[in-house]
């Protein structure tokens, strides 16, 4: 992993949540699963997600149980974060 520093702080991030699930988004709803850590500056506290895997968890979108498989996810994870297609 490599090291993760504050443009505005100039201080290194540090560990947030190990085990964050990211939603990757389309403009047809959500098509990949991936499992991924969240990263805060212990100076003005910006976060981002970092340190995915080479392959998402799921990306059969398409699948018959895929959606509940999601929420089922959603609802025991640790922390849910988004990869929207384009800016929200």
């Amino acid at each position: 992993m490599p090291k993760l520093v504050c443009t505005k702080c100039q201080t290194e991030l540090k560990p947030e949540t190990s085990g964050t699930l990211v939603i990757e988004t389309a403009s047809f709803g959500p098509y990949k699963v991936w499992n991924a850590d969240t990263w805060k500056c212990p100076g003005c506290g910006a976060e981002i997600v970092a340190g995915f895997g080479n392959e998402p968890w799921r990306s059969d979108h398409y699948s018959k149980d895929f959606p509940e498989w999601l929420e089922s996810v959603k609802n025991t994870a640790r922390r849910v974060e988004y990869d929207h297609e384009k800016p929200q």
